[in-house]
């Protein structure tokens, strides 16, 4: 039963990130904004001030865009094949006179973040759940596994535990296992190398690749 869960949460995994990639906000330029809508390929646009992510960094980052000023500087858009872009039109006049006319407007760029979510939110109730009111972990202590689950980036902690524990099983408990402690430098450790890792592929390969509101 366990060896089916663990790879329906590694599809999930799956979805979820392909999901948080294709839709992740992408910077681009105004000609890009301006020839999107030109040729009507925006299905969704949105004005802001700056982009907020109130995700935990366990998870993949859905960012809000906010207002905080009478004059958004940001626009942001979906085109239909569901990815995002923004811009900053501050300097742009007369931007969203470009606008009248069109047959959408919706605040709902980032229309993936739902799914996203979603399966986020069914992740953290399995691992929870399992965790705390399942059997006791065989190859560390239930602290190992929380510090891992809650500091790892993009669930990448809680595809490990997964894949280390059977908590359906009832082995027999070794006398010492990894600790919380441990569990807690491991994760730091580990979201550090991850950024530094997703730093250097934007550096590498640019935004479009590897956007910078995708990076936690």
């Amino acid at each position: 039963m366990w060896r089916i869960a663990r790879w329906v949460l590694v599809v999930l995994w799956l979805v979820a990130a392909g999901a948080a990639w294709w839709g992740a906000p992408r910077v681009t330029g105004n000609e890009r904004a301006l020839s999107d809508i030109a040729a009507h390929r925006v299905v969704a646009y949105d004005f802001g001030s700056r982009w907020r992510d109130e995700s935990p960094d366990r998870w993949f980052a859905v960012p809000d865009l906010v207002s905080d000023a009478s004059n958004p500087a940001i626009f942001a858009w979906r085109t239909s094949d569901g990815r995002a872009h923004w811009t900053d039109v501050s300097d742009v006049r007369g931007f969203q006179e470009q606008l009248r006319g069109m047959a959408y407007h919706s605040t709902n760029v980032l229309v993936l973040s739902t799914l996203i979510n979603g399966i986020g939110l069914l992740f953290t109730l399995i691992f929870l759940a399992v965790l705390w009111a399942g059997p006791a972990p065989v190859t560390a202590t239930r602290w190992y596994w929380w510090w891992l689950f809650a500091l790892v980036p993009f669930g990448l902690g809680l595809l490990y535990w997964a894949f280390r524990e059977v908590p359906w099983e009832r082995p027999e408990i070794p006398a010492e296992r990894l600790g919380g402690w441990r569990g807690l430098g491991l994760a730091f450790v580990t979201s550090v190398v991850i950024s530094l890792v997703l730093l250097g592929l934007t550096w590498l390969f640019g935004n479009n690749a590897f956007p910078d509101l995708l990076t936690p």
